[in-house]
């Protein structure tokens, strides 16, 4: 019986590749403004962005450990510009659609499913302790916003997945031509 193994050897291509897009995530983070960057209208304090097609699309491409060092690094730059509040929450989101994503072996429909659920489930959760942990907002407070949060994971976790599967889906078909 073979054993799978969750995180494979990562060669060096795939090293590169991860690093890449690593580095245009962390490029669409910084351009500030539509289209890269758009206010979520129920919640203006938090945006919907591109960042997270690069690192689905490292994942799709090159399997889970390369989706979690793009998210790594697209999220590095975050940090690096001082909002480490502003870090934690994208990390564990994009980490949580990354997440979701591996963990069925089934159709994109159903993969995209648990990625979503994945994705606001854990945001949810974070959310609840976080907001209060970080900005001192009052329980009521945050309960109130976790529906509109919630929306806007779902609708996050969509823009990154549909154009990163469509990308995938051109360069596989690319590969089969040569």
């Amino acid at each position: 019986m073979v054993k799978r193994v969750f995180f494979e050897k990562i060669r060096t291509r795939e090293v590169a590749a991860a690093s890449l897009l690593g580095a245009m995530a962390a490029f669409l983070e910084i351009i500030p403004g539509p289209p890269f960057d758009i206010s979520f209208p129920l919640y203006p304090h938090i945006s919907w962005d591109l960042t997270g097609i690069p690192m689905m699309t490292s994942l799709l491409l090159y399997g889970p450990v390369s989706g979690v060092y793009t998210s790594l690094i697209g999220c590095s730059i975050i940090f690096l510009r001082g909002n480490f509040f502003g870090g934690v929450f994208k990390l564990v989101a994009e980490l949580g659609t990354l997440l979701g994503f591996v963990l069925l072996k089934r159709s994109i429909v159903l993969k995209s499913i648990l990625a979503v659920t994945s994705r606001v489930g854990l945001m949810t959760v974070a959310n609840y302790f976080l907001l209060q942990f970080f900005y001192n907002m009052p329980e009521p407070v945050v309960l109130n916003l976790l529906v509109p949060i919630a929306i806007f994971n779902l609708s996050q976790a969509l823009i990154n997945i549909i154009p990163s599967y469509l990308l995938w889906l051109r360069i596989s078909k690319s590969k089969l031509d040569y």
